[in-house]
């Protein structure tokens, strides 16, 4: 597809369905093929002799990674709202300023939050209360996973730029490659040359090193449309406030989710390691299922961003109605096919008896509000894509912090449905967190320009 194609289809296009599928696809595969990987990972990890310590060590380590790679989430949802705007609104040169100032930012947090991730695991997994090979394997899989983020940070800043201008493919290539790669060396590491968890982190690195030069290539090549130039490429302070403005937000939000889920984390572990296990096969599973969503509102934010910046209110309303219902259908279609199949998919990814059985009944919870999250999910696309990240910051942050922990204490010391009382937890808050998210949308301005307005009153003036 050309490039005049995709910004047709994202402005033009007037069967909005079939533009949203056209867009989303690639995404849903690129999403899909990181979901498999990391089943791959949960199996190959599965089947090594300590298999539940080497799972809950794992399952551990992903909130705090998150908590790291919040910062590299939140500048990618301010390039895909600030850069898609622009140019929407024909504004290219000012769209290629930001654009370099998003890599060049990128670079810097991915090489420090590189040195303080690999120094804070042994502290912070202390703090969760891992013991034993629990903690030994937390630590390895982090330490190992830190010298990914200057890598994974470059590779943020070139999705957020390629999709912003409506190339959902390229980066899908990028990333299935390093996937494949991931997957090919996992086998190696951990089955052949028994490297356990330190292995599958390698694995992963390995495969997001190979990419980053491909994406520097690209962003830098003179023959794409929008491209970068060393020599020009610097700092701008009241460009790098503008996008913190809106970046700030999303990072925040996305930080205090994942230092959520740690104390989440730490909960679960307290009700042993085959229940920690047991949520993160779970999870493994559900996310199979969460890509398409995930695809959609990532495609959305585009769609938004650009018709606002194009002085296409209605037609930003009109895709997220379409996002919306998309999403949905395919939340329920899923679900209802692997809501049978739940032993069999966990028989694959653990030989213990005990996480088996509290895996399958977290999947039964986890899959029926597979729906609902599909709804959460696009009211973030549209807050991200019209610059209201302080709503998607509002969203993420109450339905953790304000309704899911505390049920999930609730029922830990004030009734004996022991660890099931988790999964009620999630279950409702991603119910009642809807009723904020639907108030919030009322309060988003589809007013052309006006939302990066908001944000940053110089971005749509003349400097």
């Amino acid at each position: 597809m050309m490039k005049q194609d995709r910004r047709a289809l994202l402005l033009y296009e007037p069967n909005l369905y079939k533009a949203f599928l056209t867009l989303a696809l690639p995404v849903f595969g690129a999403n899909f093929m990181k979901a498999f990987n990391e089943l791959v990972d949960t199996f190959f990890i599965g089947q090594t002799a300590n298999s539940v310590a080497a799972q809950a060590g794992v399952s551990i380590s992903w909130s705090l990674i998150n908590i790291f790679a919040a910062f590299q989430v939140g500048f990618g949802v301010a390039g895909v709202a600030v850069v898609s705007q622009l140019l929407g609104a024909e504004r290219r040169e000012e769209a290629r300023e930001n654009a370099g100032v998003l890599l060049i930012v990128a670079i810097l947090f991915g090489v420090v939050l590189n040195l303080l991730l690999y120094l804070a695991a042994p502290w912070v997994m202390a703090f969760t209360g891992a013991t034993g090979d629990v903690f030994a394997c937390s630590v390895s899989y982090l330490q190992v996973r830190s010298f990914e983020l200057v890598f994974t940070f470059v590779f943020a800043a070139f999705q957020a730029v390629r999709q912003a201008q409506g190339d959902t493919v390229t980066p899908v290539v990028l990333s299935v490659s390093a996937v494949v790669i991931n997957i090919v060396l996992t086998g190696i590491f951990v089955q052949g040359l028994g490297m356990g968890v330190f292995g599958a982190g390698l694995a992963t690195v390995l495969g997001n090193v190979a990419v980053a030069p491909v994406c520097l290539f690209l962003l830098l090549s003179k023959r794409q449309a929008l491209h970068l130039e060393w020599g020009r490429m610097a700092l701008s302070w009241p460009i790098l406030f503008r996008l913190t403005r809106i970046a700030a937000p999303a990072a925040f939000s996305q930080a205090l989710s994942s230092l959520g889920f740690l104390v989440l984390q730490t909960v679960i572990l307290s009700y042993g390691e085959a229940v920690t296990a047991a949520f993160s096969i779970g999870n493994k599973i559900s996310n199979i299922l969460l890509m398409p969503v995930l695809a959609l509102g990532s495609v959305l934010a585009a769609y938004v961003g650009q018709n606002i910046g194009a002085g296409n209110g209605a037609r930003a309303r009109q895709a997220y109605r379409v996002s919306r219902n998309i999403g949905f259908v395919i939340a329920v279609v899923g679900s209802l096919i692997l809501l049978p199949f739940r032993e069999e998919l966990v028989a694959l990814l653990s030989n213990a008896g005990a996480t088996q059985t509290a895996a399958v009944e977290y999947m039964f919870w986890v899959l029926i509000t597979q729906p609902l999250m599909s709804l959460f999910q696009n009211y973030l696309g549209v807050f991200n894509g019209s610059g209201k990240t302080i709503y998607a910051f509002w969203m993420s942050t109450a339905r953790l912090w304000l309704v899911r922990l505390p049920l999930i204490m609730l029922f830990k010391y004030f009734t004996t449905v022991g660890s099931t009382g988790v999964w009620y937890a999630m279950v409702l808050s991603n119910s009642i967190i809807l009723f904020l998210g639907a108030f919030l949308y009322r309060r988003v301005d589809f007013t052309p320009c006006r939302a990066v307005e908001e944000e940053g009153q110089a971005m749509f003036e003349n400097v």
